[in-house]
């Protein structure tokens, strides 16, 4: 299968192709090679994004090629290699297949593109066990999640670990260990609310934490859900999105497809009028990981439904 080998000659640059680095260069080279071979025009933009274009390209279809350091072969790729393989079969269709830089990073590329289409389609492994557990090869997905993300800080006293008393101890870690399970109860169906990293000074073996800092990653598609999270949990929100809604272009293809949440931030989040696809995650969902994986047989249907889409579109 055609994408199945380019994923492969994409990863064969590197497991880690940072925003802007050189192994990002390089796939971002290879796949330019692989628009000319469909037919398409080459160019770039300001910040860098790939396009390749044929006729009045209103339509665009893709996703990116960078990747975090324990990435796998599909996060990004798959939508760029699967939109070239689309327009490949759609030699007359008015479109262009877009690879944007460093989605990692920010997304850096989507939030600095200098034109806007009439409609933007993306095609992504799922990074989760939904369609998995579901028995289902695609999903629809309905809205791309808001995401706060901030910390909190807990102040105590340095003391010596060995002289003293247990009752006598202002331990900034053992109140941050009851805030993490704080914000696990907090989230309830609908949201997501993470603890990831945790910062203790002076963060010796011997002596009492002074003071502990701990990150919170709070989401939901539901804006309002959102803003309750936040506030039952109680964080300094340092940084926050909105909740994306998506179009439905894949739907009127895939009407009985399930219909899902991204939890994860995509390049669709900052182009206007954009649709996306998943396709099944397979060995548990895991993602960001080698072991990120979706069948031949879930791929092909996904580039014929992606190709169906944009034959609509483009029409």
């Amino acid at each position: 299968m055609r994408v199945l080998k380019r994923l492969d000659e994409i990863y064969a640059i590197a497991q880690y192709r940072a925003g802007y680095s050189p192994e990002e260069d390089a796939a971002h080279e290879l796949a330019a090679g692989w628009m000319r071979d469909a037919g398409l025009e080459v160019s770039r933009d300001a910040a860098g994004n790939l396009f390749g274009t044929r006729g009045d390209a209103r339509v665009w279809v893709g996703s990116h090629l960078d990747s975090v350091p324990t990435g796998g072969k599909f996060d990004g790729a798959l939508g760029v290699v699967a939109a070239i393989e689309a327009a490949s079969r759609l030699p007359d269709a008015p479109l262009a297949v877009v690879a944007f830089r460093a989605e990692e990073a920010g997304p850096m590329g989507s939030k600095k593109i200098e034109s806007l289409p009439e409609a933007y389609l993306e095609l992504h492994i799922e990074q989760g066990p939904v369609l998995a557990n579901l028995g289902e090869p695609l999903g629809v997905v309905t809205a791309i999640a808001g995401h706060a993300r901030g910390q909190k800080v807990f102040e105590g006293r340095a003391d010596h670990a060995g002289t003293t008393p247990m009752d006598a101890r202002a331990d900034a870690l053992v109140e941050a260990a009851q805030f993490i399970l704080h914000v696990r109860k907090c989230a309830r169906e609908g949201t997501v609310a993470t603890v990831g990293a945790i910062y203790a000074e002076p963060n010796a073996t011997n002596v009492v934490p002074a003071q502990v800092t701990v990150s919170v990653d709070a989401r939901s598609a539901d804006a309002k859900l959102l803003d309750a999270l936040i506030t039952e949990i109680g964080f300094d929100v340092q940084w926050k999105s909105d909740p994306v809604p998506m179009g439905d272009a894949f739907a009127s293809v895939l009407p009985d497809a399930p219909r899902l949440v991204s939890g994860a931030g995509h390049d669709a989040m900052f182009v206007p009028n954009s649709s996306m696809l998943f396709v099944r995650s397979l060995n548990g969902g895991v993602s960001h990981h080698p072991d990120e994986l979706s069948s031949a047989e879930d791929i092909a249907l996904a580039v014929d439904a992606l190709t169906a889409a944009l034959a609509r579109l483009a029409s």
